[in-house]
């Protein structure tokens, strides 16, 4: 198989080579009109030509096209069919989140001695309540810390508690992979969370070849429910790591390999629970400075009432337009799912569920069918995510006429420069005029976006990719010839405008 797919590679790469030749040729005198639809013909025909390359023979594919400024379509491809979207469900996400919450958007998070307070004594409970900040760095909680010795707190008798009822619902999205769960890409969320929710940690190799690696936490006092059944395997071979059930112990396995030679293989894991986490870490937050705790970090209950607090103070978020490059750019599931529940707020309980009936009423507005589309998380993480691709291009036309798009712009990788694109489309005519998202699971590839053709005018693009059974490294490098056409073209003008033009 490998071979086949490296054949037919080149095979595209030959064929694709002619439309560049032909996009830069200009028009000599007394070309007809027949002659000038040629480039767009000749793209249509290139990107058929690679979506029948035998690497995707099996595959599902969808590949839609549009200008848009005149929303005229270029291309289409099983247009409306529905396919597995993996992260490019972002771009949903994160347009309804700018469209109702608009780009200025802050969440608060608020700190409150609940008791009574008498000589730098706190005799009850420090509370932290939770808005749904999707940006909550360990930094600020030090700094919530120092805010409150610098209130006169040097003792608390009770508890650091943290209060995230402003949602409901689990902290995890429907159809998430068990298996996934313990990775730090797929922390649960909650409305008192700190990004990012990351537990380092890292596996050191045995002395001798088949001895068991050692896993290390780097965060002191952390418990987690992981057991560690790495082997150690030859110099120069390949990381293998994988989660495996331990039911009588109820814990997960940490199982594979990881090569003698290497110095130390890098982990992240998510917290066992995003609000316990964090309250967790603002007691050692607290700690450092100089306040006495005499009690515990958890949760609150779900009928606890902390009412009268003693002294209290708020913090609040950086902009929305600010998580939307941490949504965009490096695709952070958090905060993906952190958006989700907060448009769940408007009018409903913070959960996934309300923030998904928001989601739905917003794209019906925008002219998207109900039927284009299957969600169920914010992030992509769920398989049960369908999209057509004809429905996200409509989607980001509709986006690129909102009043904030620019911050939506702005937000997305740059081919070849940053976020989730800055090592792809280098050294090509797509690189830097590329601004879009990725999405991968297994067998599941997704890119959509928008990019700038030969003559600057800008194209919309949705291309999905699912169950494929060539490499991951072969359908990337199709989906960036396809798009890579894209930037290429030069399309047809006539007397008044450009071909399409309204």
């Amino acid at each position: 198989m490998m071979r086949r797919c490296a054949l037919a590679l080149g095979t595209v790469v030959a064929s694709w080579a002619p439309l560049a030749t032909a996009a830069q040729a200009p028009a000599t005198e007394g070309t007809t009109a027949l002659e000038l639809t040629r480039d767009l013909h000749q793209l249509q025909t290139t990107l058929a030509d690679i979506l029948d390359e035998p690497a995707l023979g099996r595959a599902h594919v969808g590949l839609v096209v549009m200008i848009a400024e005149s929303g005229q379509v270029l291309f289409r491809h099983n247009a409306e069919r529905r396919f597995v979207a993996a992260s490019t469900t972002k771009l949903v996400t994160g347009a309804v989140a700018l469209h109702r919450l608009g780009g200025d958007h802050r969440w608060e998070t608020s700190i409150r001695a609940v008791g009574s307070l008498s000589d730098g004594t706190l005799d009850g409970d420090l509370v932290l309540v939770g808005g749904g900040d999707p940006l909550l760095r360990r930094e600020t909680l030090e700094t919530m810390a120092r805010s409150v010795r610098a209130a006169g707190i040097r003792r608390i008798t009770g508890d650091i508690v943290g209060d995230d009822r402003a949602w409901a619902g689990p902290p995890w999205g429907r159809g998430w992979m068990w298996d996934d769960l313990y990775g730090s890409y797929a922390a649960g969320v909650s409305a008192l969370q700190v990004s990012p929710a990351r537990i380092s940690a890292e596996l050191r190799p045995g002395a001798e070849l088949g001895a068991s690696a050692q896993l290390r936490i780097l965060e002191e006092g952390t418990d987690l429910p992981v057991r560690a059944a790495v082997k150690t395997g030859a110099p120069g071979s390949d990381v293998r790591l994988e989660y495996l059930p331990d039911a009588p112990s109820g814990r997960v396995v940490l199982a594979g390999w990881i090569p003698i030679d290497a110095t130390r293989v890098p982990l992240g894991f998510a917290p066992p629970h995003p609000t316990r986490y964090t309250a967790d870490l603002m007691l050692r937050s607290l700690a450092g400075a100089g306040v006495e705790i005499e009690g515990r970090a958890r949760r609150a209950d779900l009928d606890e009432r902390f009412e009268d607090a003693a002294w209290q103070r708020s913090f609040r978020s950086e902009p929305l337009a600010t998580a939307l490059e941490q949504l965009l750019k490096v695709s952070d599931n958090q905060v993906a799912e952190t958006l989700l529940r907060t448009l769940g707020t408007l009018g409903g309980d913070g959960s996934a569920e309300a923030g998904l009936e928001v989601v739905q009423s917003t794209l019906s507005s925008w002219g998207i069918e109900p039927d284009a589309y299957s969600l169920s998380d914010g992030s992509g993480m769920s398989r049960y995510n369908e999209l057509a691709p004809a429905a996200l291009v409509r989607m980001l036309r509709r986006t690129s006429q909102l009043a904030g798009f620019r911050q939506f712009h702005d937000a997305l990788p740059i081919a070849s420069v940053d976020g989730t694109l800055s090592r792809r489309f280098r050294s090509t005519a797509a690189s830097r005029v590329v601004r879009a998202k990725t999405g991968s699971l297994s067998r599941v590839r997704a890119l959509a976006g928008f990019v700038e053709d030969g003559d600057g005018e800008t194209l919309i693009f949705a291309l999905l990719l699912n169950a494929y059974d060539a490499p991951d490294s072969v359908a990337t490098a199709l989906e960036d010839l396809l798009v890579e056409q894209l930037a290429l073209y030069h399309g047809p003008t006539y007397p008044g405008g450009r071909a399409g033009s309204p």
